[in-house]
């Protein structure tokens, strides 16, 4: 896309437009969460203002507001869908999120610890 982009400003292409990918399902439904976000932004400003007349550091609010919202949003379907079901199996957790878990009992230096009950040394009186 920045290549397109490129060759049009250096005027290497005959066109006034370059083409912009249209967004997908998932994207569009970050951008609806992101309404929520955008309007308590712009409600702090005040409603009334118009756009052209923010200043810098409204912008940025309100961008942030916005962008913050949207990777959140995109995040979150990534991890919701990271690990798609498989048919006929219950859901799996993330993998990744503990991967020692199953290696607590593995430990050949330590006891299990059902098996840590050993009697303690009776202290003061020798036989």
């Amino acid at each position: 896309m920045y290549g397109n982009w490129l060759r049009v400003k250096e005027g290497r292409i005959n066109k006034t437009e370059v083409a912009m990918i249209d967004p997908s399902d998932v994207e569009l439904a970050a951008m609806r969460q992101c309404l929520k976000a955008f309007g308590e932004a712009a409600g702090e400003i005040g409603f009334a203002k118009p756009l052209g007349d923010y200043a810098e550091t409204e912008a940025l609010r309100v961008i942030d507001a916005i962008v913050t919202c949207y990777t959140d949003a995109m995040a979150a379907h990534h991890e919701a869908t990271k690990f798609p079901p498989v048919r006929g199996m219950p859901p799996t957790s993330d993998p990744l999120a503990n991967p020692f878990a199953d290696l607590e009992d593995d430990l050949p230096w330590e006891e299990p610890r059902a098996k840590t009950s050993h009697p303690q040394p009776s202290k003061g009186k020798k036989s």
